[in-house]
């Protein structure tokens, strides 16, 4: 038995083994979906990789971030969809990749508005396989996760969970890999400015205004500031107490004006009858 499946759920965070954050080839999940996911692996607890069947509340799944078109089932079924894919070796000692299936079989309530509703899932049996041998982890905060707009920030959140107790605080990543950390489609986005500024920009922006982590990214050229990029270092740590409490104050306000907020452009410019009037300078 691997240390990942001895860990504990607490206030600290859900245990999510490394396996399941290093998912390749995650483009096609939501934001939503990788809330799901998460949820699902709380639900399970201590018994994520026995051979038997979990249940949730719809509810639950819903997130208290709920927005209608967000369907649970839609969530259930694109995570049944999703590979998780694992280096290994063949036979003879060459490179090879193993898929395995996330999920194996659910159950949900047709109504989803049903407040009695469920879902009933159960992992695959080699996903099971490879949580009881896990040895890696990351401590997802749900609270966190829920205060996240993009599902970019989410994943560089996890990858940064994943690695923040490392005794090293930085890794190089080549551009095609660092791209799957992000859960960024290989078809889309592959000019650096676009990837930039919808991509990069909005995740190390959300993670580090929301989270207990700080992040930056070192953008590796082969030659001056218009030539190719080559690779990136993402850096990683802790926030002191001050600091995270200054993210947790944000993330217990209301979202509508956030953005705003979190890139500084949101001022108070005069206290009338009616209370702070807030404005978002350009």
């Amino acid at each position: 038995m691997g240390r990942t499946i001895k860990q504990r759920h607490s206030s600290e965070g859900i245990v999510k083994p490394g396996e399941l954050i290093d998912i390749r080839q995650s483009a096609a999940l939501t934001l939503h979906d990788r809330r799901v996911l998460n949820l699902l692996i709380e639900r399970a607890g201590s018994n994520i990789a026995s051979d038997q069947q979990h249940r949730i509340p719809m509810a639950r799944l819903r997130g208290p971030s709920h927005r209608g078109g967000e369907r649970v089932r839609d969530s259930i079924e694109n995570l049944m969809k999703t590979l998780i894919l694992i280096p290994t070796r063949d036979s003879n000692g060459n490179k090879a990749t193993t898929r395995v299936q996330l999920l194996a079989s659910t159950t949900t309530t047709d109504d989803e508005d049903n407040p009695n509703g469920e879902v009933a899932y159960s992992f695959h049996r080699e996903v099971r396989d490879i949580i009881s041998r896990s040895d890696y982890w990351g401590r997802i905060k749900a609270s966190v996760m829920f205060a996240f707009s993009s599902k970019y920030a989410l994943a560089l959140y996890e990858a940064i969970c994943l690695r923040i107790n490392l005794k090293h605080d930085n890794q190089f990543f080549k551009p095609d890999d660092f791209r799957e950390v992000l859960g960024v489609d290989r078809e889309l986005l592959t000019r650096f400015p676009d990837f930039k500024r919808r991509v990069l920009d909005p995740a190390l922006t959300e993670v580090n205004a929301l989270s207990d982590c700080n992040v930056e990214v070192e953008i590796i050229r082969e030659g001056g500031p218009r030539s190719t990029v080559t690779g990136y270092r993402l850096r990683w740590s802790g926030k002191s107490s001050e600091e995270w409490q200054a993210a947790m104050d944000e993330v217990l306000r209301p979202k509508i004006g956030r953005k705003a907020r979190i890139e500084g452009r949101v001022e108070i410019v005069s206290f009338m009858d009616t209370g702070p009037q807030l404005i978002a300078s350009r």
